[in-house]
């Protein structure tokens, strides 16, 4: 009985690679300069293929490799749709973050009865970002811990990104983003070791164009201000 078994995943090892082959061999003739095939997964669709190509958005491919299209996919529930593009991209944005990001990274306002932490990419600047900011106690209260990435959303040469970077540079990082959030004046301050320009280009990577913006646990993105009992809802 397991030499049976050993048989069939090894047949069905040997089909999975003969197929991926073929994907991969049609897909080069036509991807755009700097894209490759970087995984290749069945899809809940006998004979569809989910191709990670390097974009947050995958390729479904038919399983010769002769056949593809670029949008969204959609599972019927029940009487409901679900996007299950949307899962996919999730998980890329979730891979890609985890890969990326460590403790460092962060500067976190922690919750003392944490149910949930979130990723925040933020903006001195920005007034929602303020908004929030400034009730954070309550985030904290419903057991939400929030970890703030940077994103300054005039670029990487303009005086946001220098107010930001200023954060991350301090001793006292937590204070001084909270004194810029409330708009006093702190003097800049600007170190060679900071993540800044990173956290900046790993939000344009992942589809962040404005500030907050909300990931979840999962990877979801939630673009915008919300407020604590609204935030703590789409967590639930």
């Amino acid at each position: 009985m397991k030499l049976l078994f050993f048989i069939f995943l090894l047949i069905y090892s040997f089909e999975l690679q003969s197929e991926e082959s073929q994907i991969i061999s049609s897909l080069k003739k036509v991807l755009p300069e700097g894209m490759s095939v970087q995984s290749i997964k069945k899809s809940q669709i006998e004979n569809l293929y989910i191709v990670d190509i390097g974009d947050l958005q995958p390729l479904y491919v038919s399983k010769d490799g002769e056949f593809f299209f670029y949008g969204e996919l959609y599972a019927i529930n029940g009487n409901q749709l679900e996007n299950t593009t949307k899962d996919e991209i999730n998980l890329k944005r979730k891979k890609i973050l985890d890969d990326e990001l460590g403790g460092d990274d962060f500067i976190s306002f922690k919750s003392d009865n944490e149910k949930f932490q979130v990723i925040i990419f933020t903006d001195v600047d920005c007034g929602y970002c303020r908004k929030f900011h400034n009730e954070m106690e309550d985030f904290n209260n419903l057991g939400i811990t929030v970890n703030y990435v940077a994103f300054p959303r005039s670029g990487l040469d303009s005086n946001s990104y220098n107010k930001i970077v200023t954060a991350w540079c301090s001793s006292y990082p937590n204070e001084t983003m909270t004194q810029m959030k409330e708009g006093k004046e702190v003097a800049i301050s600007l170190c060679k070791n900071h993540p800044v320009k990173k956290h900046y280009l790993l939000g344009q990577k992942i589809g962040i164009t404005g500030t907050p913006a909300i990931i979840k646990p999962s990877g979801e993105l939630l673009p915008g201000y919300l407020s604590p009992e609204e935030l703590l809802s789409r967590l639930n």
